[in-house]
């Protein structure tokens, strides 16, 4: 980033503050209105797992758009199968242990109980769309489930199969690298559910839709088995290539059958729903959910990346760190300086002045396995908006 003089940096906050919307009523984002307006897909992202205010703040803004704008799916940055079977299978449970089996580690906060346990949501419908899985407890319902609807030879051969890749999951979860007899039972445990699947596809047949529709479900479900098994036999590089493509088309299987003409909000890290390449991704191959959604569904999409000012954030260990953006070269730091208040910043206005803040290329912080790093983007060819929070904390997370 080259020297900014006072002048030029009076103008850009100017340009900011001019177009920014301030959130002074949490649940009032009317001034968003005009943007989401027409788009079937609204994409919230954030610079990190581990800031509870992002996870309040989108919560509140998914029931704005729930209530206002007709936004019935939320997909979160989890696994599909457990995701989607939460409401059906675990609905007994209180929404802590819901949360708890049913999601990724990162969704288990205090912050996340609204959706689970508020009235409002009670017409929302939870998915996922990772193929990373989360906890055994929905297998171990959906098994029970099945063998009311279904034969003992298809219930006995998943059973064995899922038996297995939860076996698998425990050595491998947290290793850098997979030994070669654990690589021997994931090609064991492929083969299962290939057969599983064969038997599926066969025999299960339901006239009941509710019961069809759960078991189309499972049938995606454990096609998102066998591809967490591939993924983990590759290299890091090409098993990130592979989530991200997976991740897409298990949004594009909700979107044109389980959801089909739904209004669908997506919940991911902003690496995900950022709507062209970094530098990074480009270095690597990685082509993202936002991406791909963008090209198959041009301007239905609506991408909102989300960053903070000041304050600490929890790593994937739960480890605090503090946020540092005070540095002239980060666009947080123009931001602080711009809006008084946590704000949404739209992005997209065209015919932009050759001096307009949006022209220029601006570090971001994002946070990675240890503290943050930044990385360095046009911002309005990322996101068509950015929701700035200006202090932040990290979520208060379940026991």
């Amino acid at each position: 980033m080259n020297f900014i003089t006072r002048k030029t940096k009076s103008l850009w906050i100017d340009q900011i503050a001019g177009k920014g919307c301030e959130i002074t009523d949490p649940l009032d984002f009317s001034c968003m209105d005009r943007y989401v307006e027409g788009k079937r897909i609204v994409l919230l992202g954030e610079s990190s797992h581990g800031i509870g205010d992002f996870y309040r703040t989108k919560v509140n803004m998914i029931k704005y758009l729930h209530e206002v704008h007709g936004f019935n799916a939320v997909v979160l940055e989890s696994g599909l199968l457990e995701a989607v079977l939460s409401r059906i299978l675990l609905k007994s449970l209180p929404a802590r242990e819901q949360i708890q089996h049913s999601l990724l580690d990162i969704f288990h906060n205090e912050e996340m109980l609204p959706l689970f346990q508020e009235s409002w949501a009670d017409s929302l419908h939870i998915s996922g769309m990772d193929i990373q899985p989360a906890y055994q407890e929905v297998s171990h319902r959906m098994l029970d489930w099945l063998r009311h609807h279904a034969d003992e030879e298809i219930v006995s051969s998943i059973n064995r199969a899922e038996t297995l890749f939860f076996e698998i999951d425990e050595e491998i979860r947290g290793q850098a690298k997979i030994p070669k007899v654990v690589k021997v039972k994931i090609r064991m445990c492929m083969d299962l559910f290939q057969s599983s699947l064969e038997l599926f596809a066969s025999r299960v047949s339901e006239a009941d839709l509710e019961r069809e529709e759960i078991l189309k479900v499972i049938e995606q479900g454990l096609k998102n088995r066998l591809k967490w098994l591939e993924i983990n036999t590759k290299s890091w590089i090409a098993s990130g290539v592979m989530r991200g493509t997976n991740m897409f088309k298990n949004l594009q299987w909700l979107l044109e059958e389980y959801y089909k003409g739904e209004k669908v909000i997506v919940w991911a890290h902003n690496f995900h729903i950022r709507k062209s390449k970094t530098v990074t991704s480009k270095l690597f191959g990685i082509t993202n959910v936002g991406q791909l959604l963008s090209k198959c569904y041009g301007d239905q999409v609506y991408s909102i990346g989300f960053y903070a000012g000041a304050g600490e954030f929890a790593s994937l260990l739960r480890v605090h760190f503090s946020i540092d953006a005070f540095k002239n070269k980060q666009l947080e730091s123009l931001f602080m300086e711009a809006c008084r208040h946590d704000s949404f910043v739209p992005l997209c206005d065209k015919g932009l002045p050759e001096r307009n803040w949006m022209k220029r290329r601006w570090q971001l912080l994002e946070a990675g396995m240890m503290g943050q790093l930044p990385i360095s983007i046009y911002p309005q060819k990322h996101y068509d908006g950015i929701f700035f929070c200006r202090k932040v904390q990290p979520p208060v997370y379940l026991e």
